[in-house]
């Protein structure tokens, strides 16, 4: 669903980092509650330390996004909606990572 914000966006003429930025909060929202929820299967609450750490993660990845668009847009001139997509591979891998190792770490196990 993010990635069709971002799409939008870029469609009506934003650029891609401003695009990406919008893509990233509702996504962050979105990927801790459905991670929270149906990844994890947790049913403890949502607290200040899991969201601190969903924030923490998520500019993280949203740093490595921008590289790798910067990388694929403006160094090799590929269209916007491939290089996302692209970056998507990448960008999944690693907030599943963060989410499981770091976000969640801990708490998975007092389901």
């Amino acid at each position: 669903m993010a990635y069709l914000v971002y799409a939008g966006l870029v469609y009506f003429g934003t650029h891609y980092t401003v695009a990406l930025m919008f893509d990233y909060v509702i996504g962050m929202f979105l990927g801790l509650f459905l991670h929270h929820k149906l990844t994890f299967k947790l049913s403890n609450k949502l607290d200040k330390k899991i969201f601190f750490r969903t924030i923490i993660s998520n500019v993280i990845i949203f740093l490595i996004n921008i590289i790798v668009l910067y990388i694929l847009v403006d160094f090799y001139k590929n269209n916007e909606y491939i290089s996302q997509l692209i970056a998507l591979i990448i960008i999944s891998i690693g907030s599943f990572l963060f989410y499981k190792f770091f976000i969640f770490n801990g708490w998975i196990n007092d389901k």
